[in-house]
C-alpha cells in the first residue's frame, strides 16, 4: 500500500503550474517536466526530493543512536526504495492529468502546493507537496496522498521496526529493500 501511495504522489509531479512562491513554483514545474521524460525522469525525481532530509526525518529519534556511516547506508537504501517505486510506476507518471488547486506559503521558505491528480483510467486524488528552501535551494520534503503524509508514515514504520528489542538499522534497511 505504501508503494501505491508513493506512486500516486509521484504522478502529481507531471506538468503543472504551482501557486507557491516563485522559487517553489519553478522547482515543481521543472521537476514535473523532467520527470515525464523517459530518459531523464529518475534523475529528475531524485534531484527534486531532498532525500537526505527525508531519510533523516524518517529515522526520527533513532537518528541519535546510529553512526554517520549507518545514516549514509540508510539514506542510500531509502533513495533506492524511492527510485524503485518511481521505476515501477513510470508509465503511470506520464499519462496522468494534473490540476493545481492552490498553495499555502507557511513561511518564506516553506510552501505546500495542492494538486488534483487523475491517473489514466483512475479516480482523481488530492495530492499536497511540502516544499522547503534550504541553503538557497527548494526541494520536496513530503507528500500527502489520501490523507497520509508519506514521510510521517515512513517515520512511523521505521520507528516500529527500530523500537523492537535488539533491532538495528539493518532491520530498517531490510524493510526498505523487501
Amino acid at each position: 500500500m505504501f508503494r501505491s501511495l508513493i506512486a500516486a504522489a509521484l504522478v502529481s509531479l507531471l506538468p503543472l503550474g504551482a501557486h507557491a512562491g516563485p522559487e517553489a513554483e519553478a522547482l515543481i514545474a521543472r521537476a514535473a517536466k523532467d520527470i515525464a521524460d523517459p530518459a531523464y525522469g529518475e534523475t529528475a525525481f531524485t534531484r527534486a526530493i531532498d532525500v537526505p532530509t527525508v531519510a533523516r526525518f524518517s529515522l526520527g529519534k533513532h537518528v541519535r543512536r546510529i553512526s554517520e556511516a549507518e545514516q549514509a547506508k540508510f539514506t542510500a537504501a531509502f533513495e533506492t526504495f524511492l527510485t524503485g517505486t518511481f521505476r515501477d510506476n513510470a508509465a503511470t507518471f506520464r499519462s496522468a492529468q494534473i490540476r493545481v488547486i492552490g498553495s499555502v506559503d507557511r513561511s518564506a521558505t516553506d510552501s505546500v502546493v495542492e494538486t488534483r491528480v487523475t491517473p489514466d483510467g483512475e479516480e482523481e486524488l488530492t495530492v499536497r507537496w511540502r516544499v522547503l528552501q534550504r541553503g538557497g535551494e527548494w526541494r520536496i520534503v513530503d507528500v500527502e496522498v489520501l490523507g497520509l503524509w508519506l514521510a510521517i508514515e515512513q517515520r512511523a514504520q521505521i520507528d516500529a521496526i527500530l523500537a523492537r528489542p535488539r533491532a538495528t538499522i539493518d532491520d530498517a534497511i531490510a524493510a526498505l529493500t523487501s
